[in-house]
């Protein structure tokens, strides 16, 4: 018998004040350590007791969360989500200068084109978080490089506050409520291939994207009947979130018509057969709005539309089937990784909540669920991830800029929220043929295992063969002062050409107009493997400068087992004749090669 008994209580209370002390002391560890110079791993970096403190809490969270009721449930999921919160707010925990070094550094350099009022947000494709940043900027007098590390946080916690929310509004479940908080705090969208945990407009759109399906779910419930001269409030908040969503970035935007298209068609066919299975007010304005919005917006730039007609054209043309799937994979094998292992590591937990959204979708269809507002909305997802689906393998097929796995990240939160509902039906199943405790344990160790294996794969690191996004403040200042006070040479990197660094320092406007930078030893020359010595770029590359930054040499050396560049040849570039490191600091170098004398 599973009773509310007097010793339960004590324990659950018990264990939410270590786990919040746990937590506590871990952050203020976590604060206390920032960096020193650039790190390859933010796990590494990061202190040990930091790890400790914030597993408690999770630990902690999910058994108070799924055996307590009450108070005590709810304060064991605000445990869980801040405590998840908390692993995705590292960065700014630490005082990360910026973390980001690839596309990030160019959304920086829009960010500041903004600010300084060189790139108007209506000639630009999706400046909503750039514009959120600029107005935390300006606010708070932080660095724009700060602001948006901030701005990513806020995302994240929309993420993590609008699964459960919409959960909630789509079932009136509290225990499958806790479960998709629980679930949230994997953050399954993240696979950081395509969708990441930093300055990334298409992944905070991915975020935003709960707070869109909870104000569709009370849309269609009906959740305020009344109240204003057009429409109801929670219909007023949808269209704008509809709109906010569009301006953080156009293709999830899509995505979002969509998923509103197919709820709209479920409906309509339902009323048409006579079987409407909830009291559901129909999608038809929101899907019409959204709709028309995206058509008015996204086709006035050039780079929406030119994404569209490429992929067609590869679609017809059959160009490029998998091209980057099989080089990457190729990569990691000439390194000693596995594609299998790495393959698991980041999808094996996404994995599990495919099969079971799978199954659930299944009994939806067939109207296995009791609660009619549970069943319609599995249904309305349900049909929703078939095209959802087609756009991914259609990406994926022509390996086209590798926006097959942002629309993997898209279709992640849906089965976040399906995959929870499917865990809280399995905890009522086994709860009839074992005890009540014995199932919400098992459920429990199981989320602890997912936990454990989602943590590792929220930020680039080894662990998954690459190197950190960690962008320190002396990488920015020797890419700046380089490009300030060099002359006619070009600029030449290692695997990438400094075309970011360019963008992050002068902005993007100046970036393009002034063009520092003009190749890499890695894609444009052959000065990799045994080519890679002074020797050979002294005799072979002069008239320019090499710029790196010791991000670079560590991630060659480290992470990618001195492949195409080794530590020999980053040594033989002090003791070359005709190369001359012309700036240095511990984070960047530049040198000027004068070619052999």
């Amino acid at each position: 018998m599973d009773s509310d008994t007097h010793a339960s209580r004590t324990r659950e209370k018990v264990t939410l004040l270590v786990g919040f002390a746990s937590l506590a002391a871990a952050v203020a560890i976590a604060h206390r350590s920032p960096p020193s110079a650039y790190e390859l791993s933010i796990y590494a970096g990061t202190p040990a007791a930091f790890w400790v403190g914030a597993g408690a809490g999770l630990v902690a969270s999910v058994f108070v969360s799924l055996t307590g009721r009450g108070r005590r449930r709810r304060l064991g999921l605000v445990l869980g989500g801040v405590t998840a919160l908390a692993i995705a707010s590292l960065p700014v925990i630490r005082s990360y200068h910026f973390y980001g070094a690839g596309d990030s550094l160019t959304h920086l350099g829009w960010a500041k084109d903004i600010a300084a009022g060189r790139l108007s947000v209506l000639e630009f494709l999706y400046p909503g978080v750039h514009t959120i940043a600029v107005m935390i900027g300006d606010v708070t007098g932080m660095a724009l490089s700060r602001a948006l590390l901030v701005t990513v946080v806020a995302f994240t916690a929309v993420f993590v506050v609008f699964v459960p929310l919409a959960t909630w509004a789509m079932t009136r479940d509290r225990r499958a409520t806790a479960v998709a908080a629980l679930s949230s705090f994997l953050f399954l969208p993240v696979n950081n291939l395509s969708v990441f945990e930093m300055a990334h407009p298409t992944s905070q759109a991915i975020m935003f994207l709960p707070l869109v399906l909870y104000l569709l779910a009370r849309y269609v419930t009906r959740a305020d009947r009344g109240g204003l001269p057009i429409g109801t409030p929670t219909g007023v908040l949808a269209a704008l979130a509809s709109v906010a969503i569009l301006l953080v970035h156009p293709q999830q935007a899509a995505n979002v018509v969509v998923v509103f298209g197919a709820v709209l068609g479920i409906q309509l066919l339902s009323r048409w057969l006579g079987t409407p299975a909830a009291d559901h007010k129909l999608l038809g304005f929101q899907t019409a709005f959204v709709a028309a919005a995206f058509l008015l917006w996204a086709p006035r730039h050039d780079r929406a539309s030119g994404a569209t007609s490429s992929l067609v054209e590869m679609l017809l043309s059959g160009s490029e089937i998998a091209g980057d799937v099989g080089a990457q994979a190729l990569s990691v094998s000439a390194i000693g990784g596995s594609v299998a292992v790495l393959f698991l590591k980041l999808f094996l937990v996404s994995l599990v909540f495919a099969a079971l959204t799978a199954l659930l979708v299944f009994d939806g269809l067939r109207g296995g669920l009791e609660d009619p507002d549970a069943n319609a909305f599995v249904r309305y997802f349900g049909v929703g991830l078939i095209p959802l689906l087609g756009l991914f393998a259609a990406f994926l097929l022509v390996s086209y800029a590798g926006l097959h796995f942002r629309q993997l990240g898209f279709v992640m939160v849906l089965g976040t929220i399906l995959g929870a509902l499917a865990i809280a039906r399995a905890i009522e199943t086994l709860s009839t043929r074992f005890s009540a405790g014995t199932a919400r344990a098992a459920v429990g160790v199981v989320f602890v295992v997912m936990l454990a294996l989602s943590v590792p794969t929220l930020y680039q690191s080894p662990y998954m063969y690459q190197g950190s996004g960690h962008v320190t403040q002396a990488q920015m200042t020797g890419y700046e002062h380089s490009f300030e006070y060099a002359g006619d040479p070009s600029f030449f990197g290692i695997r990438g050409t400094g075309e970011r660094y360019a963008d992050g320092t002068l902005g993007f406007e100046a970036s393009r107009e002034r063009a520092p930078t003009a190749g890499s030893l890695y894609a444009n020359t052959n000065a990799t493997g045994e080519n890679f010595t002074g020797s050979y770029i002294a005799a072979n590359l002069g008239e320019r400068y090499l710029a790196f930054t010791d991000a670079t040499r560590q991630q060659d050396v480290a992470v990618y087992r001195e492949l195409r560049f080794s530590a020999a040849g980053f040594r033989s570039l002090d003791a070359t004749p005709g190369i001359d490191r012309v700036r240095a600091n511990p984070d960047a170098q530049t040198y000027l090669i004068n070619g052999t004398r």
